[in-house]
């Protein structure tokens, strides 16, 4: 290659990792995985050793990607917070061990290996005893002060009642359990919303979010691996790690301290191999020298300690050929693309599909149908597109052009402004939409009309019965009973479980109803502030703006919906059918806020409240509910039949497990 074409080349590939630091670290958007990426990394430092007198002034080989936002105070950190030197081979691994002993030659010298969580690195200060700073790593000098949130979001201390540990700083992981993640986009799946890419991108925009609801409904959970002062010596790594817990932060349990390669290999080997049994998205290990004396005579460099190495494990991509793109339509009407391609088996299981999230996503990559397509499960959960062969293109093959007109009914897309999503506006006669409403209304979380699934409501459909959700409730025994499938017993059933939806409460309902940007959290709020359908239908922009953490975007949808002469009959007749549409308030307790700030699983049934009573006295209590079981929660209350899952997971976790009896008794005045 020409010294001119060379130079070329180190400015492509600075410009094209700086683009990617941006949508990584700014944007919350992986667009390529981090195997793609360290690749051209380390493409670029390669070539910049080769050939100094070319590197850029400004390289980004020699800076992190982040870059405080506008949105947070600046943290400058007191000691940089350095990123760690990269591998994906076992040979340079081995190499690590050998430059670590030359250094310290004649030296006995253990290892720490530890999980490398996926998740974003942060540092918490303390001074005189309490929490008083939590900042993201940024570049390195300089992060965002994101202090309330992480208060909000961790269980973490925010007192040290031990008066010697006064002034120290920690440092840590933030990362999303795998099983809120899967759980989170098996909700946005059934209402429509497109799902996430992976945890770390959630993880990271959550801690920097201006919405208060987003911090109360998401699990992010802290590890700690690090801990500073000059007052209070620890002398190993290990001695840290302990330390953190007994100061009552949560660690990696799976740390090891090992003494050769040997150990370090197995170590790394065994993890390989039960990486998926463990809470939270592991992509490789760390392995640190233990004794810190040892580590400050190795020393760093500019941008990472000599004394420590991630390895990381091989990302699981397969090949398969393009075969077509479809459009689905979702019950809010957003339409997203799904690319199909010959089954492949990746990480265990044979796959077919992926999302390709928008239209935005299809163009950048130039996908052509009889494409060659990279796919990568996210977090070895969700499989997506990461990459195209371009070399193997047929040059007669067909770009892959976003649609402009539903496929369900072929009405014109509008995309509003700011957002990446087409949506169809025919939410009358579009009957991906119609579908997707029904079986919103009946989720558990909402009507909870159990009985009614996906094959139901196509029958229903089918047979011309039902339209809108108010046509539930105008069903009737012979209509019913006359469906293919459908005998004396499901046919009472279906019909029981949607008169006994009638007693479901306001904000359920509310959430029910499908207003876009309107959540379960948001339902409460609306339905404590306003206390009945009529109140809130005679709100104005200015009045919803009222309620906590309802934004213009949120007000002017929920206007929209309740505005909208279709909407408002099918309100009328959901009225006239018998459903709650006030706010029954349950006076007692509602002073003792003995629950603030804890959070709760419920499980099982109760005898003196129904769930969604005792729901409400925790909440009026200061108490939140969550749906899973894990670190962040305070107790588990159980009721007759729990979940034996749940309880053994608490127990695992050392989670308090209560009954009714015992939380009524905490919440009593």
């Amino acid at each position: 290659m020409h010294e001119t074409e060379i130079s070329k080349e180190m400015k492509r590939l600075a410009d094209l990792i700086r683009y990617h630091n941006e949508s990584y670290f700014q944007k919350n958007i992986s667009e390529i995985s981090d195997y793609a990426y360290d690749q051209l990394l380390e493409q670029l430092i390669q070539l910049e050793k080769r050939y100094p007198h070319y590197k850029l002034i400004d390289s980004p080989t020699e800076k992190l990607g982040e870059l405080p936002s506008k949105s947070f105070p600046v943290a400058y950190h007191r000691i940089p917070m350095l990123s760690l030197a990269k591998t994906y081979s076992e040979e340079e691994v081995v190499q690590f061990i050998k430059r670590v002993k030359k250094i310290l030659p004649n030296q006995t010298i253990d290892f720490v290996c530890e999980p490398k969580i996926d998740g974003v690195a942060l540092s918490m200060i303390y001074e005189h005893n309490s929490l008083v700073r939590v900042a993201t790593r940024g570049d390195g000098e300089k992060g965002d002060d994101i202090t309330q949130n992480a208060k909000t979001l961790f269980k973490i201390p925010d007192v040290i009642t031990d008066s010697q540990y006064t002034s120290f700083e920690v440092r840590g992981e933030a990362f999303m359990t795998k099983e809120f993640f899967e759980t989170s986009n098996q909700e946005r799946a059934k209402q429509g919303q497109e799902l996430w890419a992976n945890p770390r991108n959630i993880t990271a925009g959550t801690l920097k979010t201006l919405d208060l609801n987003l911090l109360k409904e998401r699990e992010i959970i802290f590890y700690a691996y690090s801990f500073y002062s000059q007052s209070i010596p620890c002398y190993t790594q290990q001695e840290a790690l302990e330390l953190l817990v007994k100061l009552g932060f949560s660690i990696a349990p799976t740390y090891k301290i090992c003494h050769d390669i040997t150990e370090i290999m197995d170590y790394i080997h065994s993890w390989s191999k039960r990486k998926n049994t463990l809470l939270v998205d592991i992509d490789g290990i760390v392995i640190k020298v233990n004794a810190f004396q040892q580590q400050q005579a190795i020393g760093i460099t500019a941008k990472a300690p000599r004394w420590a190495i991630a390895y990381k494990y091989q990302p699981e991509i397969a090949h398969s050929t393009l075969e077509n793109v479809t459009f689905q339509v979702g019950r809010t009407g957003a339409i997203t693309p799904v690319a199909h391609f010959n089954p492949i088996l990746l990480a265990g299981t044979m796959v077919r599909r992926a999302s390709l999230h928008n239209a935005d996503e299809i163009a950048r990559q130039d996908l052509h149908l009889g494409d060659t397509v990279l796919i990568e499960k996210g977090g070895e959960i969700i499989p997506q597109v990461v990459g195209v062969d371009i070399k193997s293109r047929n040059q007669t093959s067909l770009p892959i052009v976003f649609t402009s007109v539903c496929p369900a009914c072929s009405t014109s897309l509008i995309r509003e402004m700011g957002e990446a999503v087409f949506y169809c506006p025919n939410k009358q006669a579009c009957l991906p939409q119609l579908k997707g409403r029904i079986l919103h209304f009946a989720h558990r979380k909402a009507m909870d009309i159990y009985s009614l699934g996906p094959k139901t409501v196509d029958a229903l459909f089918e047979a011309n019965l039902i339209k809108t959700v108010a046509d539930l409730y105008k069903l009737r025994y012979e209509q019913v009973n006359q469906l293919e499938g459908f005998q004396e017993i499901s046919t009472k059933k279906l019909l029981a479980h949607i008169k006994d939806s009638k007693s479901i409460p306001f904000n359920r309902v509310l959430f029910a109803l499908g207003i876009k940007h309107v959540g379960e959290t948001v339902a409460k709020k609306l339905a404590a502030y306003f206390g009945n359908m009529e109140q809130l239908q005679c709100a104005t922009i200015t009045d919803l703006l009222q309620v906590s953490d309802i934004g213009m975007k949120i007000a002017q949808s929920i206007i929209d919906h309740l505005n909208d002469p279709y909407q408002q009959t099918i309100l009328t007749e959901l009225k006239d059918a018998g459903l709650k549409f006030s706010f029954q308030k349950i006076e007692k307790f509602t002073k003792n806020l003995v629950l603030s700030s804890k959070k709760l699983v419920l499980s099982g049934t109760f005898q003196k409240y129904t769930r969604e009573e005792l729901s409400r006295l925790i909440e009026q209590a200061g108490g939140k509910l969550n749906a899973a079981v894990s670190s962040k929660i305070d107790y588990l209350v159980v009721g007759n039949s729990p979940g034996p899952s749940k309880v053994a997971k608490a127990r695992t976790l050392g989670i308090s497990v209560l009954e009714e009896n015992d939380i009524l008794n905490m919440i009593e005045p």
